[in-house]
This record gives structure tokens, sequence and C-alpha cells, in this order.
């Protein structure tokens, strides 16, 4: 390692190059505006409400089928 790098004054220029390279152009702002985006939500809809939907629906229709099931049972046995 050189005596230089050490001492940490060509790591300073180093840290201003970077800065320097990594600063964004306007052209590269303009080309990623977010307002130009549709918000996620729109984009990747969720679907929780549809599985809500159907999860309760099937807890009707399996408590239903239980209530018509032990009707069932209940006039078959019990005669």
């Amino acid at each position: 390692m050189s005596r230089s790098r050490r001492s940490g004054s060509s790591s300073l220029q180093e840290e201003q190059h970077l800065e320097r390279t990594v600063e964004p152009s306007p052209s590269r702002l303009e080309s990623t505006d977010i307002s130009a985006l549709p918000p996620r939500r729109k984009k990747y809809p969720s679907s929780a409400q549809k599985v809500t939907k159907w999860y309760y629906n099937l807890i009707v229709v399996l408590f239903l089928g239980l209530v018509a099931a032990l009707f069932y049972y209940g006039i078959k046995y019990t005669e």
C-alpha cells in the first residue's frame, strides 16, 4: 500500500470523484418522473377482498350443509 493511500489524501480525491460521477443528470431526472407512474395499488391490485368473500361464502355453505345433514340424520334415525 502506498504512503499516499494510507494518509488519505488520495482517498479524499477518490470520494470527490465518486460524488461527481454519482450525481444524477437533469435528463435522467426527467425520464424517471414519479408522478408519471401509476400507484402500486392500481398496478398490482390486492385480491384480499375476493379471498375474504370466498372464505365467508364457504363458511356459510358449510354451516348450511351441517345443519341440513343434522336435520337429515335426526329425521332418519329418530323414527
